[in-house]
């Protein structure tokens, strides 16, 4: 997919010394602009306040030289960056060659016209040789030193013999100093020793640089195959296991519903005995097979358990799923349930919004984890009351289920949702898997559960937390159900 805007032109992926190249070219170019600046500037300063005598009129126009060629390289910029990876390098070189070349020129004409030996600034041929020494060759590099000597001591040789004339800085430089040659000899002999020094120091720090970042591209590139590799390992570590959990799956999915059947006709076996209908039974007879039914519930209870994991790995769930009221799957449930707590003198409260949004679920779903969170909040509080509170909040609905009852120890709270687990300060039996598919349905629908220990609410039992995205907003007032 294409997330460019429109007009966006692609731009290669450069390696580090082709992109270091590339910005430094353009460093080269924004210097050049700054020099030109510095040079009006520094006329202006010289003739207006200083009153140093030099032609200024071809000091600007060398400028303007300057400029125009600067323009040009500002729009070869532009085309590097567009240029395909693998010819960068060689471009930038050859741009860089000749535009140092041109810089030399110019500098050269521009001391011809303030001063030439006398002007100081003629060791400022370093701030090429350093910029050369980054974009090219070190063999180029000498190269242009060496013209750079070769070029100002023509100037100053010409100057010297009378061939071009010489432009004397009246009022800061003796006007017979061009003619001196021991001074003439002095300065083009430091000038080139700071020239080759200057060079020598960059080439062999420039080198190093490209060097450490020709390392660093090997060493990325080292790193991303073995990277690459282990990836690529994993990922067939990773699709063999979901292949083996898959074929888990439906193997327990199939034993599940392959052993049901059997234990359901002997349910119903167990059920026409303890109703009389094959003869009077003893007492010992009836506590034997409701104790034999009561096993066989509790197996049945397993296998539909375990026959709902594999649906809800494998996302059966969402063929399920339509728009359904939460409010009414949670009233029925309740209702359902109410006879069980009355029966253990508990209270049950329920506050559900009068008017609730409508969620996308699966209806049977939702009800099997409001029942699997009531029936616990009920076997496992003594006395007291189980509360049931729903909330609207801005993207969700929230509900709560908390009770009075034993709750569940801190080091149990991490593994609570488990499959198999039980709590540690639970005596009666179960599967293990109540609250394990429990979590699986809530997040099968898009949203989290959570629990907390005690309640916050009542400083005993635990509280259930579970929310699911609401489909479109609604207001909502709050009727409590006694």
């Amino acid at each position: 997919m294409d997330n460019r805007t429109p007009g966006e032109e692609e731009r290669p992926e450069y390696t580090p010394e082709e992109a270091a190249l590339v910005m430094r070219f353009k460093i080269f170019g924004r210097m050049r602009w700054y020099a030109i600046l510095g040079i009006i500037i520094a006329t202006l300063v010289a003739s207006g306040i200083f009153h140093i005598g030099f032609p200024t009129t071809p000091v600007y126009i060398i400028c303007a030289l300057l400029a125009a060629y600067n323009m040009v390289n500002t729009y070869q910029t532009r085309g590097l960056e567009k240029m395909a990876a693998g010819l960068v390098i060689p471009r930038v070189r050859t741009l860089s060659n000749i535009y140092i070349s041109l810089d030399l020129v110019t500098l050269t004409a521009l001391l011809h016209f303030t001063g030439g030996i006398e002007n100081p600034f003629i060791f400022l041929f370093v701030f090429h040789i350093v910029l050369a020494s980054i974009a090219l060759p070190y063999t180029i590099v000498y190269l242009l030193a060496t013209s750079a000597i070769f070029i100002v001591a023509l100037l100053v040789g010409l100057e010297y013999a009378g061939i071009v004339p010489h432009h004397n800085l009246a009022g800061f430089a003796n006007p017979t100093l061009y003619g001196e040659t021991s001074y003439i000899l002095a300065v083009l002999f430091a000038l080139a020793m700071v020239l080759y020094a200057t060079t020598y120091m960059a080439t062999a720090i420039s080198g190093e640089l490209r060097k450490r970042q020709r390392e660093v591209v090997k060493l990325r590139e080292q790193l991303l195959e073995q990277k690459t590799g282990e990836l690529e390992k994993a990922s067939k570590e990773i699709a063999k296991l979901e292949k083996e959990r898959n074929r888990f799956l439906r193997f327990l999915g199939i034993a599940a519903h392959d052993l049901k059947a059997p234990l359901t006709a002997i349910q119903g076996f167990l059920w026409v005995m303890l109703g009389g209908y094959v003869g009077e039974l003893t007492e010992k007879q009836r506590n034997m097979l409701e104790r034999s039914s009561l096993r066989i519930k509790e197996l049945l209870n397993l296998i539909s358990n375990l026959l709902d994991i594999p649906r809800l790995e494998m996302g059966q769930i969402v063929q399920e799923m339509k728009e359904v009221s939460l409010s009414e799957i949670i009233k029925t449930c309740c209702e359902d349930l109410r006879s069980i707590a009355q029966e253990k003198g508990l209270k049950l409260e329920v506050a559900v919004p009068q008017s609730l949004p409508p969620i996308r679920g699966a209806s049977s779903r939702l009800q099997q984890v409001m029942a699997n969170l009531l029936d616990n909040g009920i076997r496992y509080t003594p006395e007291g009351k189980v509360t049931v509170r729903v909330t609207e909040k801005e993207k969700e609905i929230q509900v709560e289920v908390m009770d009075t009852g034993i709750g569940i120890p801190p080091q149990d709270l991490p593994r609570i949702f488990e499959d198999f687990f039980r709590g540690s300060n639970v005596e009666t039996k179960g599967t293990g898997l109540g609250l394990s598919i429990t979590k699986r349905i809530v997040e099968s629908h898009g949203g989290k559960i959570w629990v907390e220990s005690p309640c916050p609410e009542t400083n005993k039992g635990c509280k259930f937390t579970f929310t699911l995205p609401k489909c479109e907003k609604a207001e909502a007032t709050t009727e409590r159900v006694a």
